[in-house]
C-alpha cells in the first residue's frame, strides 16, 4: 500500500497554516491599517455688500461658503455694527431683517461663522448693508419775483427814490438752493410775469436765488446770455438776490420783492439789490422788441458790468462783449436811467447784427460830429426810444449834491435855419439824426413827417444795405439804402432829410452831392484820389478833438488794376513831433495801418482788388487821436497812392 506524505488534519480544528519568515528564525505579527485624515475647516463666505433704502427687506446670503472635505452643516449669523436689526433664520444660509428707518444713509455690518459636518468652524466674513433714508416727497415752491424801479418825477426831473414800483422781474435766472448744504436742487426761469415754479424735496430748508442772470437756449428760437456783474471778467459771478431760509413743507410759496438798498434822499442805506434786475428788464424789453421783427435771431454773449467808473460799449479781438454802467449813487448811476440803458445795449445791436464805423468817444448834445459817430449815437438813442416805446429820453445824476436828470425829445426836429451853427440840423448831428429815424418809424404825423413804416424796414436797411456799404456808416448810407428798399416813400424820406440840412433826392452813400456844412473846409466829405496825383485836405479843430466833424478827412480809391498799393501821407504841421496817421477800409474792415511807429511821412502798403473801394480815413493827431498829439490846429494832409 502506498503512503502519501502530508499534514494530519484533525477533525473540528481549524487548520494552522505557519508562514516562515525568510533569512531568519520564524514569528509573526497582525497588518495595521492607515489613521484617518485631519479635517480641514470650512470657508465662510458672507455675500455681496449691499445698498438699500429703508423699509426695504434684505436677504443676506451665504451660500457661497465652502467645505472642501466634507459639508457645511450649520450658519451662524450675528450683527457687529449699526443700528440693532432682528434676523429671521439667523441660522440659515439666507436670514433676513427689515432695514431699519433711518434719515441719513447710514451702514450696518453682519458676520458669518459656518460649521462643517465634522464639527470644524470658519473663520468669520462680513458683509456690509448701507442703508439710505427713503426719498422724501417732493413739493413745488411757486410765487412772482419782483424788483423795485425807481421812476422819474418832474420838477426838477429826477429819480424818485421815495416812490419805487414793483415790476415783474422777466427771465431771469432762479435756483432753489439747500439752505444747509447749499447744494442747487431745481432751476427755473421766470415768465414774463416773473412767475416761477420749480420741484423740490418735502420738508427740506431751502432758499430762493435770484440771480441777475438772463439765459435762454434753443435749438429753433432766438437765443441769448445776459448777465450784470462787478467787472468784466469772465469767471466772476453775476450778482443775485438770496431769500431767507423757510421750509418747504410750511411755505412752498414765496412772493419774492427785491429792494432797492436805497433810501428816499437816494443814499444807500444796504445792498442795492434790484438794481442789476433793472438793467435786465431794460435790454428783456429791448431783445423783446428785436425778437418781433427777427424771430430767430442768436444773441452774442453779454457781460454788462455794473461797477464801472464810465459808461460805454466795447468789443474785443478774443470775442467778448461788454456794457459799462455807472453804478456811483454820489456822481452818476445808471440801473434806472433806461434809455441809457437800451442806448448802449442800440450799440450792441448795430455791431453785430449791422455794422459800425463810428470811432467812439465822448460826445455831447450839440456837438458836430464825425459823421460816423453822429449816426452811431444817433441811432443809439433811437434805439433806446423805440424799444422803450418813449421818445423822452432822461438821464439821471448828481450835481452839486442834488439829484437831477438831463432831459431831451426824440422827435424834436433840429430847425434847418435861424438858430446858431450848434443848433441846427446836420448830416454831423446826432439830434438830427435820431429825429430822421424816429419820425421814419413813428405813426405820429408832425412837421416834415408823413411816413411811419415802424422798426422792421429799418431793421431791413440796418441788416443789408448798412451793413454793406462800400462806404462808411452815415445818415448817407442809410436814407441811400432806405429809399432804395422803399421806392414808394422816397419823397416822405427826401423831406425829412431836407428839413435837416441833407440834400436829397439826389443822395448817395458817398455824399457825393451834399453842399450844407457847418465848415467849409469839409466838403467835399469823400474825396477822390486815383495813383500818382496827390490829394490835400484839410484836419482840423474847429468842432473839437478826436470823433468831431473835420479832424479826419476820407478819401475814395477805386483800384482799376491789380497789384500792390502804397499810400503815403505827410502834415503841413511844422511841430518837430508832427505824427500823421491813416486807415485804410474795405467795407468797414481794416485793410492797412499807417500809424506806428510816428513819423513825419506814414506809408503802408496793401494789396488791392479791382472794382473794389477802399475808404482812406487820414488825420493829424494833433486834432485826430483820442490822445491829443501836439497842438491842435488846422493843418493841410497830402496823401499820394502808387
Amino acid at each position: 500500500m502506498r503512503h502519501r506524505t502530508g499534514h494530519l488534519l484533525l477533525p473540528g480544528i481549524a487548520a494552522l497554516l505557519l508562514v516562515t519568515a525568510c533569512g531568519g528564525g520564524g514569528g509573526s505579527s497582525p497588518v495595521t491599517p492607515p489613521p484617518p485624515a485631519a479635517n480641514i475647516a470650512p470657508i465662510a463666505n458672507a455675500g455681496a455688500n449691499q445698498v438699500v433704502t429703508s423699509g426695504t427687506v434684505v436677504t443676506l446670503n451665504g451660500t457661497a461658503s465652502v467645505d472642501n472635505d466634507g459639508t457645511i452643516a450649520a450658519y451662524a449669523w450675528t450683527q457687529t455694527f449699526g443700528p440693532p436689526v432682528t434676523l429671521t433664520n439667523a441660522s440659515t444660509a439666507q436670514p433676513s431683517f427689515t432695514a431699519p428707518q433711518v434719515s441719513t444713509s447710514t451702514s450696518l455690518t453682519f458676520s458669518l461663522v459656518v460649521t462643517d459636518n465634522r464639527g470644524a468652524t470658519s473663520s468669520a466674513a462680513t458683509a456690509g448693508v448701507a442703508v439710505n433714508p427713503p426719498p422724501l416727497a417732493t413739493v413745488t415752491t411757486t410765487g412772482v419775483i419782483r424788483f423795485a424801479r425807481v421812476p422819474f418825477r418832474d420838477g426838477p426831473f429826477r429819480l424818485d427814490y421815495a416812490n419805487t414800483v414793483l415790476q415783474p422781474a422777466r427771465g431771469v435766472l432762479v435756483r432753489a438752493i439747500d439752505a444747509t448744504t447749499q447744494m442747487v436742487l431745481a432751476t427755473d426761469t421766470t415768465t414774463s410775469t416773473g412767475s416761477y415754479s420749480m420741484v423740490v424735496p418735502g420738508n427740506t430748508t431751502l432758499t430762493i436765488q435770484v440771480v441777475a442772470r438772463m439765459q435762454r437756449a434753443s435749438t429753433s428760437g432766438p437765443q441769448w446770455d445776459v448777465r450784470v456783474q462787478d467787472g468784466l471778467a469772465t469767471t466772476a459771478m453775476p450778482y443775485s438776490y438770496t431769500t431767507a431760509a423757510f421750509s418747504s413743507a410750511v411755505a412752498p410759496v414765496q412772493q419774492i420783492d427785491i429792494p432797492t438798498g436805497i433810501g428816499p434822499n437816494g443814499t444807500a442805506i444796504g445792498v442795492r439789490a434790484s438794481g442789476p434786475f433793472a438793467i435786465l428788464d431794460t435790454l428783456y424789453t429791448a431783445i423783446s422788441a428785436v425778437v418781433a421783427v427777427a424771430p430767430t435771431l442768436n444773441f452774442p454773449a453779454l457781460i454788462v458790468d455794473w461797477g464801472s467808473q464810465t459808461v460805454g460799449t466795447q468789443f474785443s479781438t478774443s470775442g467778448s462783449q461788454n456794457i459799462k454802467l455807472r453804478s456811483d449813487l454820489t456822481e452818476d448811476t445808471e440801473e434806472f436811467d433806461q434809455h441809457v440803458v437800451a442806448h448802449e445795449f442800440g450799440h450792441y445791436i448795430e455791431h453785430n447784427f449791422s455794422r459800425s464805423d463810428s470811432l467812439g468817444g465822448k460826445h455831447s448834445l450839440g456837438d458836430r460830429l464825425d459823421m460816423r459817430v453822429a449816426f452811431g449815437e444817433g441811432f443809439g438813442y433811437v434805439f433806446a426810444a423805440i424799444v422803450l416805446n418813449d421818445p423822452v429820453v432822461l438821464d439821471s445824476f448828481v450835481s452839486n449834491g442834488a439829484q437831477v436828470a438831463g432831459r431831451f425829445i426824440v422827435e424834436n426836429n433840429p430847425p434847418a435855419s435861424g438858430q446858431s451853427a450848434n443848433q441846427l440840423g446836420c448830416w454831423c448831428s446826432e439830434a438830427s439824426v435820431w429825429a430822421i429815424l424816429w419820425d421814419v418809424y413813428d405813426s405820429n404825423a408832425d412837421a416834415n413827417d408823413n411816413i411811419a413804416l415802424g422798426f422792421a424796414p429799418i431793421w431791413e436797411v440796418l441788416t443789408n444795405g448798412q451793413r454793406t456799404t462800400p462806404a462808411v456808416t452815415s445818415i448817407f448810407s442809410f436814407l441811400t439804402a432806405l429809399k432804395a428798399a422803399r421806392p414808394a416813400e422816397a419823397a416822405a424820406i427826401d423831406l425829412l432829410a431836407n428839413a435837416q440840412n441833407i440834400d436829397t433826392p439826389a443822395i448817395d452813400a458817398f455824399a457825393s452831392n451834399e453842399t450844407h456844412a457847418p465848415f467849409s473846409n469839409v466838403l467835399p466829405i469823400f474825396t477822390s484820389i486815383t495813383p500818382g496825383v496827390p490829394v490835400v485836405v484839410r484836419t482840423s479843430d474847429d468842432a473839437g478833438h478826436y470823433n468831431k466833424l473835420g479832424n479826419r478827412r476820407l478819401l475814395r480809391f477805386v483800384p482799376t488794376t491789380p497789384g500792390n498799393v502804397t499810400v503815403s501821407l505827410s502834415s503841413s504841421n511844422p511841430a518837430a513831433n508832427v505824427d500823421p496817421d491813416f486807415e485804410v477800409l474795405r467795407n468797414g474792415a481794416t485793410v492797412a495801418l499807417g500809424t506806428d511807429p510816428p513819423a513825419a511821412v506814414q506809408t503802408a502798403t496793401f494789396n488791392a482788388t479791382v472794382g473794389s473801394t477802399y475808404i482812406i480815413d487820414v488825420y493829424d493827431c494833433a486834432n485826430g487821436c483820442s490822445d491829443v498829439e501836439g497842438t491842435p490846429g488846422d493843418y493841410d494832409l497830402t496823401v499820394t497812392i502808387s
